[in-house]
């Protein structure tokens, strides 16, 4: 198809949509490349043109890329997924931001722990090795089963004897 005055491979998607003349003062233009029609139609479908032209009108001229970005994101996301849109990329990354914070607290906790109580014990046994140092590497096997290695507790050689037996770690849990 050729518009008025225009070849086809001049206007943008947004002005071939609309079957009219992109004029190279177009505000839609840098943002909806002719080559890709759907990205046009999503955030047509969604925000409409005279809202995402008000939307454009409104921002400073530094933002209007980052602005246009996220009008895109939004209505290819809402075309993928009708109900909830982005709502659940968003929700994910809400849930894998909770799941590192607890992780960073849980290793927290460890090491001040391991600094308030076992600081002089630790470093005797490990000169004298009887204690392994625990690293907190998660491990997985085969059958995506994951260890962490805060869970699993250290064994020793008992100064008595020459079996392996489990460092007390939790002896002396009186705060």
């Amino acid at each position: 198809m050729t518009l008025k005055g225009a070849t086809s491979n001049q206007a943008c998607a947004a002005c071939r949509y609309q079957r009219k003349r992109c004029t190279p003062e177009c505000p839609l233009a840098p943002h909806f490349r002719p080559e890709h029609p759907m990205i046009f139609k999503n955030a047509h479908k969604l925000f409409g043109v005279r809202n995402i032209l008000r939307i454009l009108e409104q921002i400073d001229s530094n933002y209007k890329t980052e602005a246009m970005q996220s009008i895109i994101y939004e209505a290819n996301m809402r075309d993928q997924f009708p109900v909830h849109g982005c709502l659940s990329v968003i929700c994910d990354l809400q849930y894998q931001i909770r799941q590192a914070e607890e992780e960073l607290y849980n290793v927290l906790t460890w090491l001040s722990f391991y600094k308030q109580h076992h600081v002089t014990t630790l470093s005797q046994n490990v000169d004298h090795g009887l204690l392994q140092p625990v690293l907190p590497i998660l491990s997985c096997d085969n059958a995506n089963v994951c260890i962490n290695a805060f869970w699993l507790q250290e064994t020793y050689k008992s100064s008595n004897s020459n079996q392996n037996e489990i460092y007390p770690f939790f002896d002396n849990t009186e705060g």
